[in-house]
């Protein structure tokens, strides 16, 4: 495995309490493997990606082992974590006008990126090694001396895909690359990100709320609620076999374009407070299969057909169904 996540837990410290939010979350990413990491707004999704790569404010901590080529990411201090970003693991922002410095020409963050790994490296070799990350995306290098506000949205999110290429990291983090994106742009991006994953043999984490982009590029998908994993399984059996209640609604909350059902369906309630989490399951109270015990404890792991999922219903406690 390139990438093993295990128990990792990302809490901040807040003024109103600790929020947990990712509490325990596993699982692993092997070679040229893409996982599609999916829930609703405030699920944890984000703030996982952006705990892999210790991007977080100082409030928050982070718990667990997070595994990189068996190096511990988590107990990695500032300084060490900049010597892996970039060269060893990458991550592509979700606003690429607010990751670009807007006074600052595209070949500067290059070179800037490129030198800071490669200190003996001339500036010439520099810009090179961009224009080669630049032609990969489709950007011609002449571009290069252009600033971020002169490209198109689409053309921005290709520039921040090939910062994030340029070193050839073994794994890439993809936080919502099509958001704010029209349907054809995001098209593109897509296939952009799947033909690069294939040439340079790299694994990816795409973080999105959208069902549609990871049934097109995931090999598996993780589902998160309220900072919890309630689901991790082959792509095919997410879509096709959903075993939690909630991957169950999110699948039917997507929009049918069939003309004979136009009944838009939905989730009840909304997320938990998580600087209070429920007791038992935090789906809990949203669920239309929850039991007694799944306001009181909260259900283990298990496997079910080759899938994980966190949920009482396929433990089978004689307590559950009272």
């Amino acid at each position: 495995m390139v990438l093993e996540l295990k128990d990792v837990k990302i809490h901040y410290k807040t003024s109103k309490g600790m929020v947990k939010a990712v509490d325990g979350v596993s699982f692993d990413v092997a070679e040229k493997e893409t996982i599609g990491l999916v829930g609703e707004s405030g699920s944890g999704k984000s703030t996982l990606g952006y705990g892999i790569m210790k991007l977080l404010p100082r409030t928050a901590k982070v718990g667990g082992r997070i595994l990189l080529d068996g190096e511990n990411l988590a107990d990695k201090n500032e300084k060490e974590m900049q010597r892996i970003r970039g060269a060893k693991i990458a991550m592509i922002f979700q606003d690429p006008m607010t990751s670009l410095n807007p006074v600052m020409k595209v070949r500067d963050h290059f070179v800037e990126m490129i030198k800071t790994h490669n200190p003996e490296m001339s500036e010439e070799d520099a810009q090179k090694l961009a224009s080669k990350a630049l032609e990969a995306v489709g950007i011609d290098p002449v571009r290069m001396n252009d600033y971020p506000f002169q490209f198109s949205g689409g053309m921005r999110q290709r520039v921040m895909i090939a910062l994030g290429l340029v070193l050839n990291p073994k794994v890439v983090i993809a936080d919502e690359p099509t958001t704010s994106l029209d349907v054809i742009v995001q098209a593109q991006i897509l296939e952009l990100l799947k033909s690069l994953k294939e040439k340079y043999n790299m694994s990816m984490i795409l973080i999105t709320h959208d069902l549609g982009v990871v049934a097109e590029m995931a090999d598996k998908i993780a589902v998160m609620y309220a900072g919890h994993l309630v689901e991790f399984s082959e792509s095919e059996k997410i879509y096709y076999e959903p075993k939690h209640p909630y991957t169950k609604a999110l699948l039917e909350s997507i929009p049918n374009t069939d003309i004979n059902d136009l009944e838009l369906k939905f989730i009840p309630g909304s997320p938990p407070d998580l600087v209070d989490p429920p007791k038992g399951c935090r789906f809990a109270p949203r669920c239309p299969m929850a039991k007694k015990i799944c306001f009181e404890k909260e259900p283990p792991t298990v496997e079910v057909n080759g899938s994980k999922v966190k949920c009482w219903i396929y433990e089978g406690d004689n307590d559950g169904n009272g």
